[in-house]
């Protein structure tokens, strides 16, 4: 009988969990409130249901084998937490407690210090320029650069509490940690490129951090997760300043893109991980994964108006339902969103190659020949 995966939540963490398990050969179901989420396009199936209400997850989630959490709104994940709590089966795979912590920017920071861990410094004691960021939620959105003290006080004083702390230029990294206490495996280091507004539009791998700021940002990785206590995933996102690593947030749940780039390097499915850990029981294993890594690159791609374009991945959450496409154009996969490799649409290229060098070559191959077919300059 086929392991049966069910998703909650149909935007950019379920679009992951969604190939991910389509890749581990799964049946999937994913349940979002809206109609047609991202995700929906790649589940086997999708059920519309308010994820608020314990009721509807009982019905939605009858037959599954495995509950995975994939989204982070608040009152959606306490009453997911509630329903966890109400059934013994099936499990639900996800750390609440950890990701609590990751969630609230503050509690972070206070973590990073406890640990030792090295972060960048806050307002007042960081000079300009600064960078702000809401306290209270993940990833880019709401984040911006300080660089006068007329956006400093505006950003103080405009309400919502936002944590301000200096601006370290450099590249930046992430890496996955996966296990439970006393029992932590690291995976396969990427590199993130953002966008103007901090989104990350493209990962790759392998990662040019070298061994000794691999070994390091390993060790940080495996200490923020045992004292969080994490059962599950948690990634952490670094970036390499002019005066050393420091460590940018960290996420207690299925991160989006990253996962993905990991398993076009090394073949390593981290939602079959996390199906180990919590419908398995099983622990998890020290180190990182002992494998020979590929070439990967996972870009996303806006075509038009005139030209193909570099976009973040926010793009595609308000995207409907998106479409695989296997060996697009010489890449592994591509995710095509309603509209289309057309003009007004956007593209997530997926491509691999014996080095990293390679899968550039196959982007770059498949980049031009969507710019001749469609009319439009290549500016990536």
């Amino acid at each position: 009988m086929a392991f049966r995966i069910g998703i909650l939540g149909g935007g950019l963490q379920g679009t992951e969990a969604a190939f991910l398990a389509r890749m581990a050969g799964w049946e999937t179901l994913v349940v979002d409130a809206r109609p047609a989420p991202p995700a929906s396009g790649l589940a086997g199936k999708f059920v519309r249901a308010e994820v608020r209400r314990p009721s509807d997850l009982d019905r939605a989630f009858q037959g599954v084998d495995l509950v995975l959490p994939a989204l982070e709104n608040p009152e959606a994940l306490r009453v997911a937490e509630a329903w966890r709590d109400r059934w013994a089966s099936p499990p639900v795979a996800f750390d609440f407690a950890a990701f609590g912590v990751s969630r609230d920017k503050r509690l972070s920071k206070a973590l990073f210090r406890e640990t030792g861990v090295p972060c960048p410094l806050e307002h007042p004691e960081a000079e300009l320029p600064l960078i702000a960021k809401p306290a209270d939620m993940s990833g880019s959105k709401g984040v911006r650069i300080l660089e006068t003290p007329e956006e400093l006080r505006e950003a103080l004083e405009s309400g919502g509490d936002p944590l301000v702390e200096e601006h370290c230029p450099g590249p930046s990294y992430s890496l996955e940690v996966t296990g439970s206490p006393g029992c932590y495996r690291t995976w396969q280091v990427t590199r993130l490129e953002m966008d103007e507004v901090f989104d990350c539009r493209k990962v790759t791998a392998p990662a040019d951090l070298g061994p000794e700021a691999e070994a390091e940002l390993r060790g940080h990785a495996v200490s923020l997760a045992g004292a969080l206590g994490l059962r599950g995933i948690m990634d952490i996102e670094i970036i390499m300043s002019p005066c050393g690593m420091k460590v940018l947030e960290i996420d207690a749940r299925l991160p989006s893109q990253t996962p993905a780039c990991v398993y076009l390097s090394t073949g390593e499915n981290l939602v079959a991980i996390l199906a180990r850990i919590f419908a398995d029981g099983a622990g998890g294993d020290e180190g990182p994964a002992p494998c020979v890594p590929r070439g990967a690159v996972y870009e996303h791609l806006a075509l038009g108006p005139g030209r193909i374009r570099g976009t973040g991945e926010h793009r595609l959450a308000s995207a409907g339902p998106l479409r695989i496409t296997e060996g697009f154009m010489g890449c592994d996969y591509a995710l095509l969103d309603p509209a289309g490799a057309a003009p007004g649409g956007v593209v997530t290229l997926l491509a691999s190659g014996k080095d990293l060098a390679e899968a550039e070559g196959i982007r770059d191959e498949a980049v031009a020949r969507m710019a001749r077919d469609l009319g439009l300059e290549a500016a990536v």
